[in-house]
């Protein structure tokens, strides 16, 4: 039987490539709109679990193809601008559409098959978070961190004694995609301070994507902060002239993020 790993890059997921990687293929699901850190780290993975694994590992990248309003879109940014509004928790189009069903339409084709997923000792599939609620039939899902009850915690240290823990800024610690709609507004003040050529470019697409849609009022692409990406730009620049931009970083840097959106997201 055919062995896959639903990798997203962090923790749990490439805990599972190092001890149960030998032999099998982990997926990753692209939305086109990860951060440069994600992208990096793919292509460090791949090559690293490649060697450990004596070359008995693969990496496959998948990218859906979505037909919305008669424009084929491969990417989070196209499919927003098709369908004019962004991902929220009540629309989440952005995990079904462009990370579950390139997955799923993938493992369709393989026959019977496992699907492993980073579930950890810490978490209960299917009641902490959804693994995937779009089954085949042809698939068994399994989890194996949290069947061998292994921690977060446990998880880290293995990953640290393979120097392969993710370590990813304050601003990914939620997740790899840019604009996840789940980051707080201290976490876009984070890559607003840390990464400001990254939130510019977030920023100009809410601009873009206003322009495009025709609404009378502007629309946040990040419901829960509130507001758009140049007011929390404001708000940043205004601390960094009270307090110095160090005293501002020192204080974006303790940042802390809450639940994951999804073991397909969760780094």
């Amino acid at each position: 039987m055919k062995k896959f790993i639903s990798l997203s890059g962090g923790v749990e997921s490439t805990t599972m490539c190092i001890l149960y990687g030998k032999g099998a293929t982990a997926i990753w699901a692209d939305t086109g709109d990860e951060e440069d850190e994600l992208y990096e780290r793919m292509d460090f993975l791949e090559g690293s679990l490649k060697d450990l694994h004596g070359g008995d590992f693969n990496l496959v990248r998948l990218k859906a193809k979505i037909i919305a309003k008669g424009i084929e879109c491969s990417t989070l940014e196209e499919l927003a601008i098709a369908w004019t509004y962004f991902p929220s928790p009540i629309a989440r189009y952005c995990t079904a559409k462009l990370k579950i069903e390139p997955i799923d339409n993938f493992l369709k084709d393989q026959g019977d098959c496992e699907l492993m997923i980073g579930f950890n000792a810490d978490e209960e599939p299917n009641k902490d978070r959804t693994g995937n609620y779009m089954k085949c039939e042809n698939v068994s899902y399994t989890y194996p961190l949290y069947e061998n009850g292994l921690t977060r915690a446990e998880c880290e240290d293995i990953l640290n004694n393979y120097n392969l823990h993710p370590n990813f800024p304050i601003y990914m610690k939620r997740g790899g995609c840019r604009k996840c709609f789940y980051k707080g507004k201290s976490e876009l003040k984070a890559k607003c301070v840390f990464n400001p050529e990254g939130f510019a470019k977030d920023k100009d697409f809410e601009i873009e994507m206003n322009a495009k849609s025709n609404r009378k009022k502007f629309y946040h692409i990040n419901m829960n902060a509130g507001m758009s990406y140049q007011a929390i730009e404001d708000e940043v620049n205004k601390e960094i002239v009270l307090w110095g931009l160090e005293v501002v970083k020192e204080m974006y840097n303790k940042t802390e993020t809450h639940k994951p959106c999804g073991s397909f997201c969760h780094r």
